[in-house]
């Protein structure tokens, strides 16, 4: 079996199951600083899924963030959200801290993964693939 059949069988059971889900906690944010992470250094069990597709972060604390998505600004998150991105390449996150008070440590998670594949999706998937 070749390297490149190995690679392509692991793409595919990928797409077909999706990853496991990879929690990341941020830190203390103080007011005006940011927290940025690249998927590939801050969850390296997480590069072999890469890119991610699906992420939940939830704002426990008071202070309103805003959230920049693979270097570009994605919106503004109210205090006590939970806010969810579906179907979007994430390979880098940024929480920046406008308000006037501090983030504590812990406040802020997020919650990304790769959904696994829909029915249909598998159903054109194996029409197209036969064998997969």
């Amino acid at each position: 079996m070749t390297l490149q059949r190995i690679r392509s069988q692991r793409e595919l059971r990928t797409l077909r199951d999706g990853s496991p889900n990879f929690l990341h906690t941020f830190g203390a944010i103080v007011a005006g600083a940011n927290e940025y992470i690249r998927i590939d250094e801050s969850i390296p069990r997480a590069r072999k899924y890469q890119p991610l597709m699906s992420v939940t972060i939830t704002n426990r604390s008071g202070e309103f963030v805003d959230l920049e998505l693979n270097g570009h600004s994605y919106a503004r998150l109210p205090a006590g959200v939970i806010f969810a991105i579906t179907d979007t390449p994430i390979w880098s996150l940024r929480i920046t801290n406008n308000d006037a008070t501090n983030v504590a440590s812990g406040e802020i998670t997020a919650n990304l993964s790769t959904p696994p594949m829909g029915v249909d999706q598998l159903a054109r998937l194996e029409t197209l693939y036969p064998g997969s």
